[in-house]
């Protein structure tokens, strides 16, 4: 294998998947977090392996996973290639005993028959970096303190500039890398249940075409306390994401996940300059200091905790069971929107995956509350 020079003490990581996530964000967040380097990137692109040679002079490229994994040693790898190469390639970096932290999805719903042959509850942390952000956090404990009463209705609307992130490939708008559903769907399925506090009981979905193929999703989760989510979930030409959660007592209400989380009681006067001026305030602030952005400041915490977890052993949160938990119920998604918007459920589980409460990461984050 080649040992590669590394200062005392510092993590080796491999990077697999170049693309705009690997270069403008995965980097900076590594650069800023310290106490690691980057010493392999893999992508079977040309033009993003010679981008990764003149950003990472010092890595070994490769343009095949395997190759990298036999000759390198390793002390963590980073998945950040298309959906439908995670399984393959997580599990070749689990049967190398390699810790591995992966974007999402963990599995395409395809891809889910083929999970009975890998090992029970690898070392996978799975990148829902909005777990990460504590804006979102902060609404997910104000619903624990009750300050909505129950049953809530969550609202989440996320729109993605598919041309703005299809600057190095194209991949989003493949049909056989899971559309809107797998990319968008997977990320509003964990965050209603991160901040309602339940898994659900049915999933119902209904996809429409605009620009592209099934380009806009309707999404409507089904909760066991008579709780419900509603996700708007779409491609185009502009990045939206806004959250609304109402209770019997009242509402919570983010316009943008880098402006203000409103705490609007039900009774209580409210006042819109001033939350006009909040809302300025945060803005402005995380536009001059993108680091410190929803994107850029989340993914950090998230690649932090999967560092951390490195460091001490501790067991990655979200994990092996929370990746494949999110693929069973945008699963059940795909099959309502195969029926036409019928309520399904995640079905049955093994025995590794039944309902367990749901755990939270205990893992220090950066100061990001309003």
């Amino acid at each position: 294998m080649i040992p590669s020079a590394t200062t005392a003490g510092e993590l080796q990581l491999a990077v697999v998947g170049f693309g705009r996530l690997g270069r403008d964000y995965y980097l900076p967040a590594l650069r800023m977090l310290g106490g690691v380097r980057v010493v392999a990137v893999v992508d079977p692109l040309l033009e993003s392996r010679r981008s990764a040679a003149k950003r990472l002079p010092e890595a070994e490229i490769y343009a095949d996973h395997h190759l990298m994994l036999d000759a390198m040693r390793l002390d963590g790898v980073l998945v950040v290639s298309p959906p439908s190469t995670h399984l393959e390639i997580w599990t070749a970096t689990t049967g190398h005993g390699i810790p591995t932290f992966v974007e999402k999805p963990l599995v395409l719903s395809s891809q889910l028959s083929r999970l009975e042959t890998q090992a029970q509850n690898p070392r996978v942390m799975i990148d829902f970096n909005r777990r990460f952000w504590a804006t979102y956090n902060r609404a997910r404990d104000l619903l624990r303190q009750g300050v909505l009463g129950m049953p809530v209705r969550f609202e989440f609307t996320l729109h993605l500039n598919v041309p703005r992130w299809s600057s190095v490939t194209r991949h989003r708008l493949d049909p056989n890398e899971g559309g809107v559903l797998h990319d968008l769907g997977c990320h509003a399925i964990d965050l209603a249940i991160q901040i309602i506090g339940e898994e659900p009981d049915t999933v119902a979905a209904v996809t429409t075409t605009q620009q592209w193929t099934g380009d806009r999703l309707e999404l409507r989760l089904v909760f066991p306390s008579g709780s419900s989510a509603n996700c708007d979930l779409a491609y185009g030409d502009r990045t939206r994401e806004r959250l609304v959660v109402c209770g019997p007592q009242g509402r919570l209400r983010l316009e943008e996940p880098n402006m203000a989380l409103h705490v609007e009681q039900e009774g209580a006067r409210q006042l819109p300059v001033v939350a006009w001026l909040r809302d300025g305030a945060q803005l402005g602030y995380r536009g001059l200091r993108r680091s410190q952005s929803m994107g850029q400041a989340s993914i950090r915490n998230a690649l932090a905790a999967f560092l951390y977890c490195l460091k001490s052993s501790a067991p990655f949160a979200p994990g092996y069971v929370d990746g494949v938990r999110n693929a069973m119920w945008v699963a059940a998604a795909e099959r309502s929107t195969a029926s036409a918007g019928r309520s399904r459920r995640a079905g049955d589980t093994s025995a590794s995956l039944q309902r367990t409460p749901i755990a939270f990461a205990e893992v220090k984050q950066e100061s990001n509350e309003d």
